[in-house]
């Protein structure tokens, strides 16, 4: 598999969870392209507040956007699935949080998965692909996209894992539930979290991830206390994730991710 690396400073980490990815950079951001190969990958994101505590976790909300194009116009390679490493002065709470399954949501339209769902939504937005059958002009999807918080798993220690399910619909060209799983467990080291993301095949392996845009701020009471699903401490100034995403073609991009952020005391 061909391995490009590339350091992304100053970028929010988003693009493979095609949603997700999504919950790590805290501070405000600028967009960046990223040319790597014949791709184009474009991230972009910020949060609120700007500005946190030292040493104490705050709430924070998440709006990023992420998409994928090529240098000469081609079919985008599918992406195939990711892997992120989130700072472990990030934290991700779930605390009396409803979940949600995948056999709740799969072939359910929008209202549909609310209905079921909507308790353990954490996100929504827009996602699109790009679709191109053999010998027929590509033409770009569009649906939205629902982020619900999903059951544990593993058992305990090293291979306890809880999921995160990213729920789009679109017509490709019929109208279909696509559902990527994130699978999310402790990380090690200067990484609190290790998020592992599986993207299904969009309309038989003939659609591609082209682009997404979303916000996380999923706030609930649960037996009196207050929760945030995010919350992050700017401990040294700048918070540090790793994405690795392979694509269709062979390629696999790993870029390391530098996001400022400013103390309050």
């Amino acid at each position: 598999m061909k391995r490009v690396r590339r350091r992304w400073a100053g970028a929010v980490a988003g693009l493979a969870a095609i949603a997700a990815a999504v919950v790590v950079a805290a501070g405000s951001a600028s967009a960046v392209t990223v040319a790597v190969g014949n791709l184009l990958i474009k991230v972009d994101g910020s949060t609120s507040p700007k500005a946190l505590p030292r040493s104490r976790m705050a709430p924070v909300g998440f709006h990023g956007s992420a998409s994928v194009a090529t240098r000469d116009a081609s079919h985008i390679p599918p992406a195939l699935g990711t892997q992120l490493l989130v700072d472990k002065h990030i934290a991700i709470d779930t605390t009396g949080l409803p979940t949600c399954t995948l056999a709740e949501l799969s072939s359910s339209p929008p209202a549909a998965a609310m209905r079921a769902c909507g308790g353990a939504l954490i996100g929504r937005g827009t996602s699109t692909a790009e679709v191109q059958f053999p010998e027929q002009a590509a033409f770009t999807a569009k649906g939205p996209l629902l982020a619900f918080n999903g059951p544990s798993g593993g058992g305990y220690g090293a291979k306890a894992y809880h999921e995160q399910l990213y729920y789009v619909y679109a017509d490709v060209p019929l109208p279909t539930a696509l559902i990527a799983v994130a699978k999310v467990s402790k990380g090690t080291g200067r990484y609190g979290y290790r998020i592992s993301i599986t993207i299904p095949k969009i309309a038989g392996g003939a659609g591609s991830f082209s682009g997404a845009e979303f916000t996380i701020d999923r706030k609930w009471t649960y037996r009196g206390r207050e929760h945030s699903f995010l919350s992050a401490e700017c401990a040294n100034g700048h918070f540090q994730a790793q994405v690795e995403v392979a694509f269709g073609d062979g390629t696999d991009v790993t870029g390391n991710v530098l996001q400022a952020c400013r103390a309050t005391g």
